[in-house]
This record gives C-alpha cells, sequence and structure tokens, in this order.
C-alpha cells in the first residue's frame, strides 16, 4: 500500500495449541491459519495491537498478510465489514424456510411449537410458484422445509421440489434445499424419490442412545421413535445417494454424562461415511409447555460442553456440521436478521423466526397470496432486520467477532433483554480454535455451505 506499514487487523482472534503452535482467525476473511511452533513467537509479536510491520513483508509476515491477519495500516476495515454486512439486502439472493405443514408426529420435552394448522394448500402452493416467477433479479435461491415435520406433508413437497428445480434450471439460478425432520418419514423409498430432486441436506436429531432418545424424543402418542429414525439412517448408509445427514444432538446434564456411549454407536453405525457430520446443542427453555420441568446446562457450561463434544466427535472421524464454517463473515448472523429470508407458514403467513412463530404478532411479518403476492409490514420487518447489538454503546460495535454475527445472532433476544448471549464460538474462542484445527487434522477442511439452522429447534 502506499505508506508500507501494515498493523494487525481488529478483527482476530489466537489461541496457542499444546504443541505451541499458534493458531490465528480472522472473522472478517474467514481465514484460520496455524504458524509452526518456531515462528509462532515472531507472529504473536506482529499481532499484538499497535505493532507496525514494514514492507516488503517476508515470510511468515506475508502469510499473515496474505490472510488478513496484517491488513495496510490506511485500510478501514470497519467499512469493509459495514459494506458486506449490506450484501443482505441484495435482490439476487433468497432463503425460503418453507412450512408444507405445522403438524408433527413427534411431541419432545423441549418442543416449543403448537402444531397449528395441517398441510399447504394447493391455492397456497400457486402462488408460491407465482412469486417466485415474479422475482426478476433473482441468481441464488435457498430452500429449506421445516415444520412441524415437514414430510408429512409429502405431496406437498414432491409437487414443489420438481417445479423449483425446473424453475431455477430454465433462469439458471443456483438452487440447494434442506431440511429439517424427525427421520422417522425419510423411508427408503421417500429418500429414494427427494434426494435425487435436490433435497440433500438433512439436520435429523438423536437424542442420544436408544433409551435417552426415547425419553425426550417420543411419538404424538408416546411411542419410541429411537429404531425407526435409526432403521431409516442406516439405509441411507447403505445407499449410493448423495446427500449430507447433520446428526444434531441437543443435551442436558443427564445425558451429557453418556456421551460416550452416544459416540461409540454413531461411530459404529455411521463412522467412515463423510456423508454424516455431528451438531450439537444444549438443551434450553425455548418457550414450550415443558420448560419448567426441563433441567439445562446454566450459563457458559453449554457452551464449554459443546466445545468438547465437538472434540470427542472429531477425534471418532466426524466433522461438525456447522462450526468451520460460522467462523468467517456473517457466519453466525440469524435467518431472522436477513431482509432477504423468509419463513412460509402453511397458511400463508409470513414471519421472520421459526422459534416465536405465533407466539408475538411482532414475528407475523406478512402474508403470501394465492396470486403471488406477499404483502409485507415493513415496521415489523425492521425490528427484525435493524435490532442488533450494532447500535451506539452497545457491546458488538467494537467486538473482534463482529463480522461473524454482527451482533444479530438473535434479534428475538435483543428485542426481549438488554443483553445477548454471544455466540458459543466467541464464548470458548480459544478452545474453538484448538477444535478447528483439530478437526481438520482428522476430517480434512469443511466446505463453507449455503444452509442456517437455528440452535434453538
Amino acid at each position: 500500500m502506499a505508506n508500507g506499514r501494515y498493523t494487525p487487523s481488529r478483527f482476530l482472534s489466537m489461541s496457542f495449541d499444546q504443541d505451541q503452535s499458534l493458531i490465528v482467525n480472522s472473522s472478517r476473511t474467514g481465514a484460520i491459519g496455524v504458524v509452526e511452533p518456531e515462528l509462532a513467537e515472531q507472529a504473536r509479536r506482529a499481532l499484538i495491537p499497535g505493532t507496525i510491520s514494514h514492507a516488503p513483508l517476508e515470510g511468515i509476515l506475508a502469510d499473515l498478510e496474505h490472510g488478513g491477519f496484517l491488513v495496510p495500516e490506511t485500510m478501514d476495515e470497519a467499512q469493509l465489514v459495514h459494506q458486506s454486512y449490506l450484501r443482505r439486502y441484495d435482490p439476487s439472493m433468497l432463503h425460503l424456510i418453507i412450512m408444507p405443514t405445522e403438524e408433527c408426529n413427534f411431541r419432545c420435552v423441549y418442543c416449543y411449537e403448537s402444531f397449528l394448522r395441517g398441510e399447504m394448500k394447493p391455492e397456497l402452493r400457486d402462488g408460491l410458484k407465482k412469486f417466485l416467477e415474479a422475482q426478476e433479479d433473482l441468481e441464488q435461491l435457498a430452500v429449506h422445509w421445516f415444520g412441524g415435520e415437514p414430510f408429512l406433508a409429502a405431496g406437498t413437497v414432491l409437487e414443489l421440489m420438481p417445479w423449483m428445480r425446473e424453475f431455477t434450471d430454465r433462469r439458471d439460478i443456483k438452487f440447494s434445499a434442506s431440511a429439517t425432520t424427525n427421520g422417522s418419514l425419510l423411508t427408503p423409498r421417500f429418500a429414494d424419490q427427494i434426494i435425487p430432486l435436490g433435497v440433500n441436506h438433512f439436520q435429523i436429531t438423536l437424542d442420544g442412545t436408544e433409551a435417552d432418545h426415547n425419553a425426550r424424543r417420543h411419538g404424538k402418542d408416546g411411542e419410541d421413535t429411537f429404531r425407526t429414525v435409526l432403521d431409516n439412517l442406516r439405509y441411507l448408509r447403505r445407499s449410493t445417494l448423495d446427500f449430507e445427514v447433520m446428526v444434531r444432538h441437543n443435551f442436558d446434564p443427564e445425558t451429557l454424562s453418556r456421551l460416550d456411549g452416544y459416540l461409540a454407536m454413531l461411530q459404529e453405525e455411521f463412522g467412515g461415511d463423510p456423508r454424516f457430520t455431528t451438531h450439537f446443542e444444549a438443551i434450553g427453555r425455548w418457550g414450550g409447555a415443558g420448560d419448567e420441568d426441563l433441567v439445562i446446562c446454566e450459563g457458559k457450561s453449554g457452551p464449554r460442553a459443546i466445545v468438547e463434544a465437538r472434540r470427542q466427535a472429531a477425534a471418532a472421524g466426524f466433522r461438525d456440521g456447522t462450526v468451520s464454517s460460522s467462523m468467517g463473515p456473517d457466519g453466525y448472523v440469524c435467518y431472522a436478521a436477513n431482509p432477504r429470508s423468509f419463513v412460509i407458514g402453511s397458511d400463508g403467513t409470513v414471519y421472520k423466526c421459526t422459534i416465536e412463530l405465533d407466539y408475538h404478532e411482532r414475528n407475523k411479518v406478512g402474508v403470501l397470496r394465492p396470486d403471488g403476492l406477499m404483502d409485507l409490514d415493513w415496521a415489523r420487518m425492521a425490528l427484525w432486520c435493524e435490532t442488533d447489538g450494532m447500535d451506539t454503546g452497545k457491546k458488538c460495535v467494537s467486538c473482534w467477532f463482529q463480522p461473524s454475527c454482527h451482533g444479530a445472532v438473535c434479534p428475538k433476544e435483543w428485542m426481549d433483554d438488554n443483553d445477548v448471549f454471544c455466540p458459543p464460538a466467541k464464548q470458548t474462542i480459544q478452545e474453538t480454535l484448538r477444535f478447528v484445527r483439530a478437526e481438520r487434522a482428522h476430517t480434512g477442511p469443511v466446505q463453507p455451505k449455503d444452509q442456517q439452522f437455528c440452535p434453538k429447534g
């Protein structure tokens, strides 16, 4: 640059590993680098705030500049981050979370949903098609099937997916499709239908081994569900289908103590198959009728337990489904904060948040009509899209993790409270960086994904 002076990025985090290597992350660029022990101290000194490095940069300093860890002194990083965040208004991108039904065949102990409405009517399906056809500038469409249990409405999914494939192919639009499903209805026959149509990324929950899972995720009439889900996953394992299943595990203090047995089961059933990844979340009081009866991991015990669970899963050969791809720009921004992301209820109600749904009027931001028009309440939209931690005086303004979440990790919490928890990765950044390095050593680098999932459901 003009004056040949370089300074450490303001968006850095670092951690020494057990072998004295230095792991460095830039939340602005998403780069994660490992500096060898013999060069680690030189790199650390160069990255101390206020340190000036002079051009021409060579050796490890050149590597640090390449990753965005050292930046030209004249670079306005804050402006670059702000411009990046404004891309969420880009009309060429659209993220739809579609609820083909709001009913469910499970009754999980921590569930927050009320199962108010059945399958989406044909006239509304037509309205969705008309709405998409009217998106003249669309270049990228990401669809996520949600519920309830979305595959209770298999007919709706099997009608809309071929149409979406034809529509996006015709318009040369990049298309991805995923689903959050309890897995009970992802039978061999249905999997053979839906995966070739493009629904090839699934979040499916196993809450431990058989007894623990059945105690927490039983059927609508109290029946056990573990064997049904496991049999369907076993079919996928035997198949040659192209998919990824993120096997989610929601834990509480009791089941956390039995994590070894759960991971041993996963390794026996799915070890060595890169199509299966893992994801861990601490059960929370998410608004359901049974909240008061839940025993949960309080405070930072949940995030710390997640890091340890991820580490053990990586040692067993499983990639984590989210953490590596979340460490870069916008990685922890909630989809509710995205003005180009909408939740479409089975009756056409348009929401922003999949947790709040009908519980608060502010979440009902519009309606999708059968004629394809989406009427939006822009005052309510602004509550979700402009409520974050970036207002003057809030903690996120000067935070080194800002490019990853922009203070928008959960707009709902900002509206409800004066403060919100930071993303778990930030709360445990040193352990997280060590985990990412270990994961890559065990399983290789993780590719970025279009799919987004809320940790609460």
